[in-house]
């Protein structure tokens, strides 16, 4: 995937030596512009969730690298432009870009950055204990670990979205309530027993 800008007023040379320079930024780093991009991403996500759980360190390495690109791509492009004319950002962008990285509102990005951190969000609840009474949710999200939703009986997935995923979304979304959301939902489902018990069973194969 490739990189375009988009400058106002710009000539198509003025251009070129915009992307020339952004690329230069990418190459010096050792980053591809679509590892720079997620890598921005990610660190948002883990902003947003208020710098917890696990630390996306390979992320934060490279998470300024797009901004930089943008930076030296908007900078060479209007050299030679007077100071008040130049844009803040060259709008650098990925060619053939992923529909993901287009949002109509703050609420699609969010959603995008919840559904692109799933299986750490999950990763980070299990860390600080919140699945280690042995019930079958519990199981469910240790067995999910490797994240292998797909090897998952239909009775596992069940509990995956009845009783864990509302959770992760609270978690994600609305942290401040987390504890009390947790404690509720929980204490609901511990009256909530099957006829067959078979939520019991999933694991005594």
């Amino acid at each position: 995937m490739t990189i375009t800008i988009r400058v106002e007023g710009a000539q198509p040379e003025e251009i070129v030596r915009g992307l020339l320079a952004a690329q230069e930024v990418f190459d010096k780093a050792g980053v591809t512009p679509d590892q720079a991009a997620m890598a921005r991403f990610v660190v948002e996500g883990w902003d947003i969730r208020g710098f917890t759980g696990k630390v996306p360190e390979d992320e934060l390495a490279i998470c300024t690298v797009w901004d930089e690109a943008d930076q030296a791509a908007v900078q060479v492009c209007c050299a030679d432009w007077a100071p008040d004319k130049v844009p803040g950002s060259a709008d650098l962008e990925l060619v053939r870009e992923p529909q993901r990285f287009r949002f109509a509102s703050e609420e699609e990005r969010s959603e995008w950055l919840f559904q692109t951190a799933d299986a750490g969000i999950l990763e980070e609840m299990c860390e600080e204990g919140y699945f280690n009474d042995g019930r079958p949710e519990d199981e469910v999200a240790f067995l999910l670990d490797d994240w292998d939703f797909e090897l998952r009986t239909e009775e596992q997935r069940r509990l995956y979205h009845e009783r864990i995923y509302p959770l992760m979304r609270v978690w994600f979304f609305e942290r401040d309530r987390f504890e009390e959301e947790y404690h509720r939902l929980r204490a609901a489902w511990s009256c909530d027993k099957r006829p067959d018990d078979r939520q019991f069973e999933l694991f005594t194969a």
